[in-house]
Formats: structure tokens, sequence, C-alpha cells
């Protein structure tokens, strides 16, 4: 899926084709309307002779349309991109998309990750204990530690009192350390296979349970997942984002519908601003905001803009949204109790009472911060990598060039939630500008579109008078 091979630079793109770049699992669109090519090669437009002050570049040539072009489907509930059949085909191949996520939710949910990391805390603890203890006491009589030929070393002057010593020291450490990975290891397995062990008492019963959980999972993560993309427009209502304007719309809106069109998509989401500086965009289900800082981050330019709507539609067609919904939803109260944990951490301050809320709560947070996110962020760097060909398929190469080049992090709003510097989401831009690359073109540092540097100013004492 991620291999840049597929990305080709030549267009016509047709949607049968752009399909299944993106993603070969996917069904496959019919387009009703004649297939629609776009020719990358911009019209000759001769030089007037003398050469005239300001004479304008040509236009770059659009698509040819067949009737009106397609419309947005924010306000339709389950409105879907084509390629599917239907809405809920849509949905159900967004949902077990990243099914590395959905293992790992899995594993939390169901199967008693929590309750293994704190058994295997315990065990932690416990063993490097007695291990320690152990080792101390055997120090004493060598003989006990498996080198009876040591034993005869003591009674040497100096050679006997240093060769206690190190038994002393070095054995203890590392009965602690063994003890510590035993304790640690047995206690993780204990506590993942105790419950089961349990249940599976009356196999009938445990049998019962284990579906009962799974159906349980499943059926709360379609739950939220829905909630979610019904109540998305107020959500982000409620977050700052908003109606565009009138000049924004004539902006945005031209740029919207011909990446659409150049993706074979006969719709497209609902545009909201959101007045933050920073330039950031965000695909939801039904959703794609954009922030003015973004726009002032370009000045205005179509094409990076243009580049930026073509990668976020091709989340929309993907349903990189309605996956991360699912995956948070399986897991919904482990969530919400990281996230009132985070929180009650980022407010009171003081380290006793962030001590005592760890000490609570670390094997939920391990849980999360150690299966689940690291999981669901493998499969959100996928999808990235994925949407970044869709821009290059829509022959937005350039711009997206310039979009990643001059941004050092990413132009894309969080779509889990659960953001963590262990876990990052999004790739790094170089590995990103680089599988966008077009085949025979030379692209060295520093980047002709990267940000300016300033120049180093070195401030010495010399006395600089004549």
């Amino acid at each position: 899926m991620d291999d840049p091979e597929q990305v080709t630079s030549q267009l016509p793109v047709v949607a049968q084709g752009y399909a299944s770049s993106l993603d070969p699992t996917a069904p496959t669109y019919q387009a009703s309307s004649p297939t629609m090519a776009y020719e990358m090669q911009q019209p000759v437009v001769a030089q007037p002779d003398p050469p005239v002050p300001g004479w304008p570049k040509p236009p770059p040539p659009r698509l040819p349309t067949q009737g009106r072009p397609g419309s947005p489907v924010g306000k339709r509930l389950f409105a879907r991109p084509p390629g599917y059949p239907n809405a809920g085909a849509w949905f159900i191949t967004g949902m077990f998309r990243d099914v590395r996520a959905i293992l790992g939710a899995l594993l939390v949910g169901v199967f008693n990750i929590p309750i293994a990391f704190l058994f295997g805390g315990l065990g932690l603890v416990g063993g490097g204990i007695a291990g320690f203890l152990g080792g101390i006491a055997g120090a004493g009589d060598p003989g006990q530690l498996g080198m009876p030929g040591v034993a005869s070393l003591q009674d040497i002057p100096i050679v006997g009192p240093a060769t206690e010593s190190f038994l002393f020291r070095s054995g203890g450490v590392v009965s602690l350390l063994a003890g510590m990975v035993l304790g640690g290891l047995g206690g993780f397995v204990y506590g993942l296979v105790l419950p089961w062990v349990i249940a599976f008492e009356d196999p009938v019963s445990g049998l019962g349970l284990l579906i009962g959980q799974l159906f349980a999972a499943f059926l709360l993560g379609v739950l939220y997942t829905l909630y979610r993309v019904a109540a998305e427009g107020r959500s982000l209502r409620l977050a700052g984002a908003r109606q565009p304007s009138r000049r924004e719309q004539e902006l945005l809106m031209p740029l919207l519908r011909e990446s659409a069109e150049r993706l074979g998509l006969g719709g497209y989401p609902k545009i909201l601003m959101d007045d933050a500086k920073e330039p950031n965009a965000y695909c939801g289900a039904r959703h794609i905001v954009i922030s003015r800082g973004l726009l002032d981050e370009f000045n205005y330019d179509p094409e990076p803009l243009a580049a930026v709507l073509s990668h976020q539609l091709a989340h929309w067609r993907n349903a990189d949204a309605v996956s991360s919904f699912f995956v948070r939803g399986m897991v919904l109260p482990y969530y919400l109790l990281y996230v009132a944990v985070k929180l009650a951490m980022s407010v009171f301050k003081h380290p006793l009472v962030r001590l005592m809320l760890w000490l609570v709560a670390w094997p939920l947070l391990l849980s999360v911060r150690l299966v689940i996110m690291p999981l669901q962020a493998k499969g959100c760097r996928a999808a990235e990598f994925a949407a970044d060909r869709g821009a290059v398929a829509a022959g937005h190469r350039q711009g997206l060039r310039r979009v990643l080049s001059r941004l050092q992090t990413t132009f894309d709003g969080s779509r889990n939630g659960w953001e963590a510097s262990i876990c990052a989401t999004h790739p790094a831009n170089e590995p990103r500008l680089e599988r966008i690359e077009e085949p025979g073109t030379g692209y060295p540092l520093p980047d002709p579109d990267a940000p300016a540097r300033p120049l180093p100013v070195v401030i010495t004492t010399e006395n600089l008078s004549p």
C-alpha cells in the first residue's frame, strides 16, 4: 500500500486507477460519465516581441466536465464517496481498515492487558526484592551461588576480603536483575491467563463470556462511530470551527471541486474554517476544516491549498476518520479514564498528587500508551502516505512538496486524540517528500520551498574603532 512506485506522475487520472492505488482491497468505482482526462502540459503562449512587462501566465488547464460538478455532502448524515455501493459499505470499510489498531483495542479491552500489567508490575517489584535478598545471603557463601571453587580464595589475605565484597555487591545486583525479569514476565503471564482460567472452569460459561465481550466491544465501537459521525458538525463548531465567509468560499470551493473531479469523486465534504493562526487542516467523516493560518502561510496561493485539499479528500475517500472513531469506541471506557487521569495530572501540579494518580492508574496508562497508541499510530502514518499519493494523483505534486517543505511538522491536525511523543501519528516530512518525488528529477538540499534560515551572527569583543 505504501510502495512509492505505485505513484504515477502522468495523468489522465481515472477513478478506477486512483481507488486501486490507495488501497488494493477498496471497491472499484465505476464512473457513470465518460472517463475524465487531464493533460499536465501547459499551453504554449508566445511572448510578444518586444517583451511586454507583466505578460500574464496562462491559467492551468481545467478538467473537461460532464454536467454540473459534484455537490457537498456534509449535510447528509451518511453520504459516502464514490467507489462504494452504499453508505454502509463505506462505513464498514472504514471501520475495519486498520486491523492493527483493532487488535490492540481487543488486547486491552477484552484480553485484560491492564490486569496483566498490574500483576507484571507486582511481580517485577517482588521478584527484584527476593532476588536481591537472595543474592546478598548467598554472597557470604560462594558455594551457595554455584561457585564452590571460589570459597578457597576467602582465606587469602587481601584477595579474600576483596572477593567477598565483590560477590556481596555483584551477587545482589545480578540476582536483583534476574528476579525483576523473571518476576515481571511471570506476573504478566499470570495476570493475562488467570481471568480466563477462572472463566473457563465452566467451558460453556467461559465461551459465552468471551463472545459477549467481543460483541460488546464491537457494538460499542459501532455506536460510538455513529455518534461521532452524526454529531461531527456540532462538535467541530463547539471546538471553534465556523462557516467560511463569501471570500473564503470563492477561494476554496473552486479548488475543492476541481480536486474532487480530478480524483473521480462525485461529491466532497463540507468545508469549515478555523481562525487559529497555526497552519493546519483536518478531515473528518463529513467535513474538512482549514485554518486561516494555512491560508496566511502560503499567501492564499491556490496551488499549495489545492494540494492540501486533495490530501484531505483522499482521507475522506478512504474513511480514515471512521477508522479512528471505531478503534476509540472499542475501548471507550479505558479511553475516558485515560483522558480523565491525564486531565487531572494537568490540573493538579503538586508532585505528590501526580504520583498518587500515577500509582492508581499506571496499568491503564501503560495499556493505552504502549499497546493502543503505537498500533493506531502506525496505521495513521500509512494513511498519511496514501493521502499524499492522492494529492499527487490529482496533479498537485509540486504544491504538496511546497507544503511539506515549508512546514517543519505537518499540516494535518490530530485525528485520534491520543498524541504522544513516542506515538507520532504522522511520519516525518522528509520521508514524505521522498515518496512523492518525480522520477528523473533532482531535489537538492536545501529545498527551495523551505523557510529561510537566519544567518548566524557572531558577536565579538574586539575593538573595531580605527
